[in-house]
């Protein structure tokens, strides 16, 4: 049954100044994509939509902020899904459902995946180091659990730095079938622990 004109939703309209900020976005990742960020200037994405330098300034003041803008997305979109799954009790299956949580966030930001791997030197910079340390620990620990052995812990360094780096080798892959290979590959890494925790209850019984 076809559901009539005046009960379906109505999408939110876009407001000029946000849509004009994605566009602006959007121009800023590509050219840092190209010449790096330390290589790209505010006039150079001034003249590549078109705006005087003076409308840029009106959204962003600098390339600081063009690139915490860049960022701050994915960093919400982590923080989120690590704090809904702190929520949830820690088995075996919660284990699987993150890994295939975290790599969706993952591959929703590949554009800036693979500019980020292009760019070390924007590696230090603040707005993608500050809080790096304790997302990475509670990242771990999602994972794969608490305690873990210095094996494990080189397993799932493996895998968190491999996501990033598989998604900025192949940007251009099939996302159904990277998403696949990302999940197979990461839970193979991250074996270990289901593994340990087997030969464990074996030898209790025995």
């Amino acid at each position: 049954m076809s559901v009539p004109a005046s009960t379906r939703p109505v999408p939110a309209p876009v407001s000029p100044v946000s849509a004009t900020r994605a566009r602006i976005l959007d121009a800023a990742l590509e050219l840092f994509s190209a010449h790096g960020f330390d290589g790209t200037t505010l006039q150079q994405i001034a003249d590549r939509l078109g705006f005087t330098k003076a409308a840029l300034y009106y959204h962003f003041r600098s390339k600081d902020d063009l690139l915490r803008a860049l960022i701050a997305p994915a960093i919400a979109d982590l923080d989120a899904l690590l704090d809904a799954d702190e929520q949830e009790a820690d088995t075996p299956a919660r284990r699987r459902h993150f890994v295939e949580d975290y790599i969706d966030v993952m591959l929703r930001q590949r554009r800036l995946i693979a500019y980020m791997a292009s760019d070390l030197a924007i590696v230090a910079h603040p707005a993608i180091s500050g809080g790096n340390a304790a997302r990475r620990d509670r990242l771990q620990t999602r994972l794969a659990g608490d305690g873990l052995e210095f094996s494990e812990q080189v397993r799932v360094t493996m895998a968190t730095r491999a996501i990033g780096g598989v998604i900025a080798q192949f940007p251009d892959a099939d996302l159904t079938e990277l998403r696949a290979v990302l999940i197979e590959a990461t839970r193979a890494l991250l074996r270990v622990r289901k593994t340990r925790a087997a030969t464990a209850g074996g030898a209790e019984r025995g």
